[in-house]
């Protein structure tokens, strides 16, 4: 006779539902070994590797965006330490998953050192070469990486914004924290204890000085669709807690969509890479407003590989709060944010969602009218734009970033010699 599980107890129900989970855990990390075996010895770190400045990452597929937006800034800084001497090959990547390091052989020349054990690490993390590394983003496996005390450790985030995540203790792990401007260091100072001013650099968002690539696909789209103003929609992913729940696409992603749409504007839909990561219905919504945006000529759904060529192709965004809204004040360009539905979500007081119109789930007034708004407001963009980034003229972002790595840099060579001096 067979059972199904709604015919059996509880316990065994239960009991049945962790056997599976186990069976799954063990084929998932075969896969993984497998997959690791399969790395060529390039991967492994090298006797020979030299790197004064690393980069560090521990995630997976779903959140290598974070780590590739820095690769171009990464580039310059290389460049800059050429220049002053350091090699040939003075930068590196660390990763943790041998996906993740497969995937970046194919879009940098960075030499891409892989470990999931800590004998790797620790042959990477203590060559006497290294002298920074950098984190970009908040992963609970970075502290596997800090407990070494030779090179400096700093943190740079994926992105500046209000989240709750940018105010976190776990900074106070870091040697340094480069910090976007003004914003993000009164933030810190405001909510921490104990982290100086000498141990933050404001550098901007050095990612925003890069050239930018028209994608040939909007290129096209404009040729077909000339009229209109273009709205770059780009709404954050769901978070993976309440109080980190700052996406609204599944609440209303399709009437903001359709508003835009029936009022003649062009839209630029591009969601985030990891929506649908922790709720189906989420997933649900970047398709079906996906399905909206490309049954309308109008509409043009975005899937390039990075935020850079909207910022000039497109005459105003609507956005939640990620980077995105934050890099979208550099353009000086009306920006219209969406608040949060969840009530648990951690908003800032006085912050971007206060300073600019905003979509509000307890109010009528639609994103349309708000863009009208917005765009009498002249000067706020300007305005936000130096209070969060800084200057933002052409190179001077990456120019503070690599300054402040310089000084990084020097300050753990000096600290360095002093202590082996003793």
């Amino acid at each position: 006779m067979t059972f199904l599980p709604a015919d059996l107890p509880h316990t065994a129900v239960r009991g049945a539902n962790f056997a599976q989970s186990v069976a799954k855990l063990a084929a998932q990390r075969l896969r993984e070994r497998v997959r690791e075996s399969r790395l060529s010895d390039e991967f492994h770190p090298q006797d020979d590797d030299e790197f004064v400045a690393a980069a560090y990452f521990a995630g997976d597929l779903s959140s290598v965006y974070q780590l590739e937006q820095w690769l171009w800034p990464f580039a310059q800084l290389e460049a800059r330490l050429k220049e002053l001497g350091h090699g040939d090959r003075p930068f590196g990547i660390m990763v943790r998953n041998a996906l993740v390091a497969k995937h970046l052989r194919g879009v940098t020349s960075f030499p891409v050192r892989f470990s999931r054990l800590t004998k790797g690490l620790d042959e990477f993390m203590q060559s006497p070469s290294l002298r920074a590394v950098f984190y970009v983003n908040q992963g609970t496996s970075n502290f596997q990486a800090l407990r070494y005390p030779e090179p400096a450790h700093v943190h740079l985030s994926h992105g500046e914004s209000e989240k709750i995540s940018m105010i976190s203790n776990q900074l106070k792990g870091y040697d340094y924290v480069f910090t976007a401007g003004q914003a993000a260091r009164q933030r810190i100072e405001q909510t921490l204890y104990g982290l100086g001013e000498d141990r933050m650099f404001d550098v901007g968002r050095p990612q925003l000085d890069r050239p930018r690539s028209v994608p040939r696909e909007w290129e096209e789209f404009k040729t077909k669709n000339p009229d209109g103003k273009a709205v770059f929609y780009a709404p954050t992913w769901e978070g993976d807690s309440p109080s980190m729940a700052y996406g609204t696409i599944a609440y209303n992603g399709e009437q903001i969509v359709t508003s835009l749409l029936e009022a003649g504007y062009r839209v630029i839909f591009r969601p985030h890479p990891r929506t649908g990561v922790m709720r189906d219905d989420f997933g649900k919504a970047v398709e079906n407003v996906a399905e909206i945006v490309e049954a309308d000529p109008r509409g043009f759904l975005d899937e390039s590989s990075d935020v850079s060529w909207q910022l000039y192709e497109a005459d105003l965004a609507v956005a939640e709060m990620s980077s995105v809204a934050f890099d979208w004040l550099a353009s000086g360009k009306p920006l219209v944010m969406v608040k949060p539905h969840e009530p648990a979500a951690e908003v800032l007081e006085g912050g971007l969602l206060d300073r600019c119109p905003a979509v509000d789930p307890m109010s009528r007034q639609g994103v349309v009218d708000l863009i009208e708004e917005a765009e009498t407001r002249s000067g706020l963009a300007a305005e936000l734009a130096q209070f969060y980034l800084g200057d933002t003229a052409a190179g001077e972002q990456t120019s503070r970033f690599i300054q402040s790595s310089e000084q990084v840099i020097r300050n753990r060579s000096e600290e360095r010699r002093l202590k082996h001096a003793e």
